[in-house]
């Protein structure tokens, strides 16, 4: 069984690999469940594929071995709540476990906590960086250039992802910290969630902006790793 660095109460672990770098998505699909690996042949363009195939192997890589289960073996939950298909949020099956998955461009980033519900987004800077997003994203207090419209959008969703909630709620009614200052929620769509949330900023490298959303845990311990020598091994 691979070994990882554990995870204690309250801390959460988030690793970070590089898709369309390391030259090995196609030798990970082994790992895949029936359904993955139905959700990766629909994908048409070789980037997506590459980046959905490594996020859902390093998922079972990481959960497998913090829960002692072979990663092919592992039962990762995709349960949406609207429909029958398997795209939402994904699960652990062992309670007190949560994990976020997110990837973009040639990053992709995996968090894996026992913390309360978490949420992490990444995004390529040049991609969310048209201005044509702004009204998608800003709320009517919000001001921002490009660069800093990323950092806005991370923030934002990595919320929404940690509350289950996705797209399904608009940006716009997610009010977060400047982009110069410590990530805070401000004021959401529900009252109860800025008495609940902490945001911790991530470092992808260059060129990416990244958030970790955790609810109900005051205080978490964040700890980020390479997920290369994770996914060679597993």
């Amino acid at each position: 069984m691979l070994s990882v660095p554990p995870v204690r109460p309250g801390e959460c672990q988030v690793w970070w690999a590089r898709p369309l770098s390391d030259g090995r998505p196609d030798a990970l699909v082994d790992l895949l469940d029936p359904s993955e690996r139905n959700r990766r042949a629909a994908f048409r363009r070789d980037a997506d594929r590459a980046r959905f195939t490594v996020a859902a192997a390093l998922l079972r890589v990481l959960g497998g071995a913090h829960l002692g289960v072979a990663p092919e073996r592992l039962a990762v939950s995709r349960s949406c709540p609207d429909c029958d298909r398997p795209h939402g949020r994904p699960a652990l099956p062992v309670a007190g476990w949560e994990c976020s998955v997110s990837h973009s461009g040639d990053r992709v980033a995996v968090a894996i906590g026992r913390t309360g519900p978490l949420g992490v987004d990444v995004e390529l800077v040049e991609r969310r960086g048209d201005v044509d997003v702004r009204d998608l994203v800003l709320s009517a207090t919000e001001q921002a250039s490009p660069d800093d419209l990323v950092t806005y959008w991370v923030r934002k969703e990595a919320v929404l992802k940690a509350t289950g909630e996705g797209l399904r709620v608009g940006l716009t009614q997610v009010v977060v910290s400047a982009p110069d200052v410590a990530p805070t929620l401000v004021r959401a769509h529900r009252d109860d969630l800025p008495g609940r949330t902490v945001l911790r900023t991530l470092d992808p490298g260059p060129g990416y902006r990244a958030c970790l959303a955790v609810l109900d845990t005051p205080a978490p311990v964040v700890i980020e790793f390479d997920a290369g020598p994770v996914l060679a091994a597993g």
